[in-house]
């Protein structure tokens, strides 16, 4: 039994659904429904070929994946909230300084589905402690 629901709408006929590449995966792969060519330094926003709705209380996060950041391709992270119903796209920047050449079927990004949290934010006084500033741990 699944804890939410995502429907998707396919706006591309060649578009491949998102799917766990194993079902125990944290995250859904995205395809490229069609070919693409990313120059070097280029900032391009590559469909999916569809449209998502999520459940109220629930995003989907656009993560990155590692075997293209190993090749100087970068994934900007991005939320896509329960009220978006348009084509999900992924943000990438080609920083290899090479062409990138994406075939249709390619895995271009992943996705996790995870919760919103009601927060309440309270301004207050801020408790101290031994942990330093920012990239520290302490030592």
């Amino acid at each position: 039994m699944s804890d939410t629901r995502l429907i998707i709408e396919r706006l591309n006929p060649a578009a491949i659904p998102p799917r766990k590449a194993h079902p125990s995966d944290a995250c859904f792969d995205l395809f490229a429904p069609e070919a693409y060519q990313v120059l070097p330094g280029q900032r391009v926003a590559l469909g999916t070929g569809w449209l998502m709705q999520i459940e109220e209380g629930w995003e989907v996060q656009i993560r990155g994946r590692s075997g293209l950041g190993k090749r100087g391709i970068e994934v900007h992270f991005g939320t896509i909230d329960h009220l978006y119903r348009q084509e999900v796209k992924v943000l990438v920047h080609n920083a290899s300084g090479q062409l990138w050449e994406v075939a249709a079927g390619d895995r271009v990004a992943q996705m996790k589905l995870a919760r919103v949290w009601e927060v309440e934010i309270v301004e207050g006084r801020v408790e101290p402690t031994q942990r330093g500033g920012l990239g520290s741990t302490g030592r």
